[in-house]
């Protein structure tokens, strides 16, 4: 007898979603419905060798049932976030495996299986219905068996009439009887009130059925189940035709439709690569292993090791002027020596052209060959693929060479295809489509693997919308980056140790203060020691513990700065602390020849902000008075020279009025006026001339919160304000700017639509969190839809501003030496003083067009920290 599969598609799915934990793609995508259903599946392909398979999916809301009863399913939660994007992926998946769908708009995936069923028995079929929904029991018959889900998906209990019986002492029919009675309040079915299954059963063992129950109203026992029943006659006779399949649907189809065809693998791997799917990917190929066509993972096959040419002398410079002349793409990694890239010295290039790979190691050719070589790699008509081409164009300038060419940068492609990777390195980029590449043998074989991954890159890079973002802004400013870390920045060591000692006397005096608060001395720096005073003998209120006692981390005592004066003390004493080790000591270790060479890293935030590290200058506590006093040792590298500056003024307000078109906000800047006086203004209700200080505090808390996912907890803790009034702060903004609000509510749900939000220039963010179970992680997921627009646009337009900068001040004696948050650090001569300004004003200002101006306000002087205001001449 030919045997008939049929899966209820939203029910397993439904129930793998909850059976088993949060799985993601690299990217973020979720995948543990995925997992649960297509184990299953493989499983049941295996045990029992359809003939006929198909899996039912509801297509809309069960329209039909609705119009019988509006409230039908009423009740039923939004499909989670984490969910409702898989069931694509499912039939994504299904297709590339020939497993035939169903679904039809207005009917739910029940009455497709019923009516399927009743074609199947029709025409001679054993029917097996897998789902964990026990209205199918209705359809058990002869012919067919339903498999109710128990744990999860994984195990499954079978029914026959035998064992509905057994289970019930009913008839298949009598279970839309049941729910009649008794109701189903995951489907909203009403049912009649104070009748629940076990009173139900004793009713249809008695009589039946509900007609037959409802006739014989009169001779049922109790007499408030009497009652009911003559008053929800009509409700009881409504819900079991709610409860009952149809298994007559406006759609054609044919068993034909159905038949099961045997996928061949090497057609259903790729999607489930994509999904990263690697269990499910090993069953199949355990499935498959023996189809006619070989079926192995790309990862094994796919990536080849190049054969390596060995060249002579005179070979190399032939083969060089060669790729010269035929302007070959060819493909580098380099190995290299020295503790710092502005003094290492490249030791061997791997080489991949054209199916080839090659080694050129220095030691081992002489000085015309080396020659010849970086002469290529100023050659700008050769392109050039690397996996990281600042490293690359620091080792070149090393050897008083110039990096031109660059077509495509590996790291930086992996970075903007997933902000979230954390690793670059050329077998980490290879890993990405081929994870079992073991570790290359030598640079040559190095160069082969990326060579052959790079067009997978380019593929993903195009797919996405990124190859602007990525050659014309990105891979360009790698090298003005890397112009920027080797000019470096000077110091006065001097200063610096004079500022040291300072804050050292500072902080025995801070020491001083906290032992008389506490009234008693003890080690500051222990947390331990630190959480017993603060919260036992202070008695101050603990916000949570950790395994070894109190917590007593910056959030927590900031929370608590307003509860105790020792707090505050504390904190200062932790910035002080912070400023001698890391950076008094930390300066005078990493200062070169007077000048201090920090490394911009690219591929660290996952908004697109540049990263300072070893050291990082972006992160110089300012809050202090001494943090800010430690730009004083910052001076030009050249005797003479002063240092300019240039700062993007409330840039990312700026980009929120743009995306939101608020009118006030829009207004504010386009008239020019102080944004944060206007906003206290309009939340308060007066007039520009009577907002105070403490107003204009308050509201400009509010601006630059509202991008940062501002809550009233967060405002009440930072202004140091009750939260009854802090919410009183956050209600009045959203009345008056009601675009604002409408754009950061509006970005959220188009980001849980999407999975991920853009700036304005592309740049692209996955955003797992959103589809997270944990609510405290779906609130952050939020919180990064609303902010990464705003941040990551800033970033993008700051990088498109520091690529026209470098290109303008060329013909002038100046350098780019620094960028800090939203400034631009330089150092110019005095004669090209004006001139650069103006260069540096203009293209900051004019980097890209929003609908509300940009505004760059200059500095100049000696040194980072007596700076003053720089006025163009008109």
């Amino acid at each position: 007898m030919p045997r008939m599969v049929i899966l209820d598609g939203n029910s397993l799915a439904n129930r793998a979603f909850y059976a088993l934990p949060p799985l993601t793609t690299a990217d973020g995508r979720p995948t543990n419905v995925l997992h649960g259903f297509l184990t299953m599946l493989f499983k049941l392909e295996q045990e029992q060798q359809p003939d006929y398979w198909v899996v039912a999916f509801d297509k809309t809301k069960a329209t039909v049932r609705i119009e019988q009863y509006a409230g039908y399913k009423a009740q039923r939660k939004e499909t989670p976030e984490g969910l409702r994007p898989q069931f694509d992926y499912l039939k994504e998946i299904l297709t590339e495996m020939d497993v035939p769908i169903l679904e039809l708009a207005g009917y739910e995936a029940d009455d497709l299986i019923a009516a399927i069923t009743k074609q199947a028995e029709a025409q001679g079929m054993e029917i097996q219905i897998y789902t964990g929904d026990k209205d199918a029991l209705q359809l058990i018959s002869p012919k067919t068996n339903v498999y109710l889900t128990k744990k999860g998906i994984s195990e499954v209990e079978r029914y026959d009439e035998t064992a509905l019986w057994e289970r019930y002492q009913l008839r298949p029919l009598q279970i839309i009887d049941l729910k009649g009675l008794m109701g189903d309040t995951s489907d909203n079915i009403p049912g009649v009130p104070g009748i629940g299954e076990k009173t139900a059963l004793k009713l249809l063992w008695e009589f039946g059925s509900v007609e037959d129950v409802l006739a014989n109203v009169e001779k049922v026992s109790g007499k408030k189940v009497q009652g009911n029943l003559k008053e929800y006659a009509d409700q009881a006779i409504l819900s079991k035709k709610l409860a009952t399949m149809l298994t007559e649907v406006p759609l054609e189809f044919s068993s034909q439709d159905f038949v099961f065809r045997r996928a061949q693998g090497v057609k259903v791997l790729p999607v489930l690569q994509k999904y990263d799917l690697k269990n499910v990917t090993r069953l199949w190929l355990e499935r498959h292993k023996d189809d006619d066509e070989r079926v192995t993972e790309p990862s094994e096959s796919a990536l080849g090791k190049w054969p390596q040419r060995q060249l002579s002398e005179e070979e190399w410079l032939a083969q060089i002027k060669e790729w010269e002349t035929q302007k070959n793409p060819i493909t580098l990694t380099c190995r290299y020596e020295g503790t710092g890239l502005q003094g290492g010295r490249w030791l061997e290039w791997g080489v991949a052209v054209q199916g080839e790979t090659f080694s050129l190691t220095r030691a081992e050719v002489s000085e015309k060959v080396c020659q010849a070589w970086l002469d290529l790699m100023g050659n700008e008509q050769v392109p050039k693929t690397f996996a990281d081409s600042k490293t690359v164009a620091l080792l070149l300038a090393n050897d008083g060479a110039e990096l031109k060419g660059l077509s495509l940068d590996l790291s930086l492609a992996s970075y903007l295809i997933q902000s979230s990777r954390t690793k670059f390195a050329p077998l980490d980029l290879v890993k990405e489509y081929f994870p079992n590449q073991e570790a290359f043998e030598s640079a040559a074989d190095e160069a082969g693997g990326l060579a052959q991954v790079a067009p997978r890159f380019e593929e993903d890079i195009h797919s996405l919308g990124l190859p602007s973002l990525l050659h014309d802004l990105e891979e360009p400013l790698s090298l003005v980056l890397a112009q920027m870390e080797r000019q470096g920045i000077a110091v006065d060591s001097e200063q610096l140790i004079a500022f040291g000692e300072g804050i050292s006397h500072t902080l025995k005096e801070l020491e001083q203060d906290i032992y008389g608060l506490a009234e008693e001395t003890f080690n500051i720096n222990s947390p331990k020691q630190l959480g017993t005073v603060l919260f036992e003998k202070l008695g101050l209120p603990a916000a949570k513990k950790t395994k070894t006692g109190y917590s007593t981390d910056a959030e927590t005592l900031e929370d608590l700065r307003s509860v105790h004066p020792i707090v505050a003390k504390i904190l200062d004493y932790r910035q002080l602390n912070k400023l001698i080790s890391t950076y008094v000591n930390g300066l005078l270790a990493q200062a070169k020849e007077g000048r201090i060479h920090t490394t911009f890293q690219q591929t660290v935030t996952a908004t697109g902000r540049l990263s300072s590290t070893e050291p990082n200058l972006q992160n110089i506590p300012i809050r202090l008075e001494q943090g800010r006093q430690l730009r004083k040792v910052f001076h030009p590298t050249e005797p003479g020279w002063v240092l300019l500056s240039a700062d993007y003024s409330q840039i990312e307000l700026r980009i929120l009025a743009h995306y939101s078109q608020d009118p006030l906000l829009c207004e504010s800047f386009a008239l020019g006026q102080d944004v944060h006086t206007r906003t206290a203004a309009e939340v308060f209700g007066i007039s520009l001339d009577e907002v105070t200080p403490d107003m204009r505090r308050s509201a400009k808390a509010v601006n630059f919160g509202l991008v940062y996912g501002l809550t009233e907890f967060g405002l009440s803790r930072d202004l140091g304000i009750p939260r009854k009034e802090a919410k009183f702060y956050v209600e009045q903004y959203f009345k008056r700017y009601s675009g604002v609000k409408r754009y950061l509510e509006g970005v959220v749900t188009q980001a849980k639509q999407d999975g991920q939000v853009r700036t304005l220039l592309n740049r692209l963010r996955r955003i797992p969190e959103l589809m997270h179970s944990n609510r405290v992680q779906r609130q952050f997921g939020e919180r990064i839809a609303m902010n990464t627009p705003v941040q990551g646009t800033a970033a993008d337009i700051m990088k498109l501003a520091m690529l026209k900068v470098a290109e303008g001040i060329k013909p002038y004696k100046a350098d780019m030496l620094l960028q800090v948050h939203d400034e631009l650090l330089l150092q110019v001569a005095p004669e090209d003083l004006e001139s650069v300004a103006c260069v540096l004003k203009e293209n900051m200002e004019k980097a890209y067009s929003l609908s509300v101006p940009m505004t760059v306000e200059c500095k100049v002087g000696p040194n980072w920290y007596d700076m003053k205001p720089f006025h163009l001449k008109q």
